[in-house]
């Protein structure tokens, strides 16, 4: 998503991923006398050569080796954009929703569960958010891959749930009965100043984003000025992380307009 605009702009950029013909090393063909480095993003070695060759990292995804972005602006290798604190907390789901609450950010209800959870555990949190609720992995959860809807306590649908999940640290969110999905993308630089785009409407099938509506289409009451109010959240709550980027913030719409 960056290397594009990037080509355009005349922006030389070097792309760390797996494979020489990733989507991004299509769209950008490597500085003059250099090539595009061949490797996990997870691994210290090819993150410490990226940026030894750079003079700023950034990334496209939040799973990535934090911890070594860390190191290597601690030790002056290059600059690191967003700040691995930033990496950090929104790699794991339950840390970023305290996160946001704690600044007024609001989100759906949620709560954590213990280590290796037990069916009372599941059953203990579903007392306190209700049913239907959604059993969520905290950390590599996307696409479908760390949410799973649970309707009920019945032993046979927790047990699925916590096979599904597997051994990652889970916590759960309340129901949230949403009538679209939001999103707004939000650019922040390194002074905290944040700028954002009109909202779009998202469509997901099985998880996975299917089909993108900009502008957003909301009309009816309580509608009035969803854009505005939504983009203004999504400032918000960038406004409250460290360094620069370019972060998409997802909300439900309800019924009421919030």
């Amino acid at each position: 998503m960056l290397t594009h605009p990037a080509a355009l702009l005349g922006i030389p950029l070097l792309i760390l991923d797996k494979g020489g013909y990733t989507p991004a090393k299509q769209t950008l063909l490597p500085p003059e006398n250099q090539s595009h480095p061949d490797g996990p993003f997870t691994s210290e070695e090819h993150i410490r050569a990226l940026a030894a060759a750079c003079d700023v990292l950034t990334v496209e995804i939040e799973h990535v080796n934090a911890d070594v972005l860390a190191a290597v602006e601690a030790e002056g290798l290059c600059e690191v954009q967003p700040s691995p604190g930033t990496i950090r907390l929104i790699q794991d789901k339950y840390l970023q929703h305290r996160h946001l609450r704690d600044h007024g950010i609001p989100t759906a209800p949620f709560v954590s569960l213990p280590p290796s959870p037990l069916r009372e555990d599941v059953i203990d949190v579903a007392d306190k958010l209700g049913l239907p609720l959604m059993l969520k992995a905290r950390t590599l959860a996307y696409d479908g891959r760390g949410n799973f809807p649970l309707k009920s306590t019945d032993e046979h649908e927790i047990k699925a749930a916590l096979e599904f999940l597997g051994d990652r640290p889970l916590y759960a969110e309340g129901w949230a009965p949403f009538v679209k999905e939001v999103a707004v993308m939000v650019v922040r630089n390194k002074e905290g100043e944040v700028r954002s785009y009109d909202a779009v409407e998202t469509i997901h099938r099985q998880s996975i984003l299917r089909v993108c509506f900009a502008p957003l289409r909301a009309s009816g009451d309580g509608m009035e000025g969803v854009n505005q109010r939504a983009r203004e959240l999504a400032e918000k709550a960038v406004a409250t992380l460290e360094g620069a980027g370019i972060f998409g913030v997802e909300m439900f719409l309800l019924p009421d307009g919030e």
